[in-house]
């Protein structure tokens, strides 16, 4: 007689785990959830009396190779708010607030602990971002991945009023607003790899930095939509570029609406180990610049500029500057 656990599913332990982290999971839900973890699908509540014309907006998205280097230095206490950012921060960028989030674990041994830290890393950003944990699925997979690899994927939900849709109304003249990155966010990570192998780079030493390269290197991706949705709604934003692989040109030119645009180069302030890796590396500046986000993580298209620029100021501690304009 065979069973499931012999072919290398622990079903009563997927239910275990699950079942000791609901409290943590928990913490993300408000007044809207009406059905979440445990169930077969999610319920959220929307109260359509608050929307004249109320649209759905849903992005899917992983971590990407980061996700390796995580790994390989077990510091993955992070990688869950690198998860919800890759999604939130899109979902904000059609002109939607993100209301709820579920995620995809899939491994080929369910490991206590690497789980734990995964879900509760994926509860932090959830908690950061606003928006409620309500699901998702654990898929202990032998023989398609190996015993202690796993990956992740996840998927946000948000709702934005029909006549808030990004971009919208993109004029010559109009303001390109960076909001600074936290780092390399969760693009370029093969390249970075291939750079920290080749060069022989130890990234557990802290070189000229204030901490371990590592450390800087595994820094979360920032989540923006909780400080850009209430100025979407005060009609302050006319377009958001997510800059994530492709650049920041290739993102920006996704939401002008078929206008050109000018960088001010000279005021992109690319973090110092950002470019340590880019020189050791001998990558090219235009490389640079389309597979990095070079210290920006989201520019903001505006008319407004000095609102918006005084409204963010008053939110966040990191700088938010004039990066360009349209033309």
């Amino acid at each position: 007689m065979s069973t499931y656990k012999e072919a290398g599913v622990d079903i009563d332990k997927a239910n275990t785990l699950i079942e000791e982290l609901k409290k943590d999971i928990s913490k993300t839900y408000n007044k809207d959830v009406l059905a979440g973890v445990g169930g077969f699908g999610a319920l959220v509540n929307v109260d359509l009396k608050e929307y004249k014309n109320p649209v759905l907006s849903i992005s899917t998205d992983g971590v990407g190779t980061k996700l390796i280097l995580a790994k390989e230095y077990n510091k993955i206490d992070w990688i869950g708010i690198d998860l919800v950012a890759m999604n939130v921060d899109d979902v904000v960028c059609t002109g939607a607030k993100p209301i709820c989030f579920v995620d995809y674990f899939a491994c080929g041994k369910l490991e206590e602990e690497t789980y734990k830290r995964i879900i509760k890393s994926i509860v932090r950003g959830c908690e950061i971002a606003g928006v409620a944990l309500v699901g998702g699925e654990t898929a202990e997979m032998p023989g398609m991945y190996k015993d202690s690899d796993f990956d992740l994927n996840g998927t946000a939900l948000g709702i934005a009023e029909k006549e808030n849709i990004l971009p919208k109304d993109v004029k010559e003249g109009d303001k390109l607003i960076a909001l600074r990155s936290s780092g390399f966010h969760s693009n370029g990570y093969s390249l970075i790899r291939k750079v920290l192998k080749e060069k022989k780079i130890n990234p557990e030493k802290n070189y000229t930095f204030e901490k371990p390269l590592i450390d800087l290197l595994l820094e979360p991706t920032r989540i923006y939509c909780n400080i850009l949705y209430p100025l979407i709604k005060k009609g302050l934003i006319k377009g958001l570029a997510h800059i994530t692989g492709g650049g920041i040109i290739e993102n920006t030119l996704r939401v002008t609406q078929g206008k050109k645009i000018q960088i001010y180069y000279e005021k992109i302030k690319t973090p110092e180990f950002m470019n340590f890796i880019i020189k050791e590396g001998n990558i090219p500046k235009e490389e640079s610049f389309r597979v990095f986000n070079m210290g920006i993580g989201m520019i903001i298209i505006t008319d407004k500029e000095e609102e918006v620029l005084n409204d963010i100021s008053k939110l966040v501690e990191y700088e938010v500057y004039t990066v360009g304009k349209v033309v």
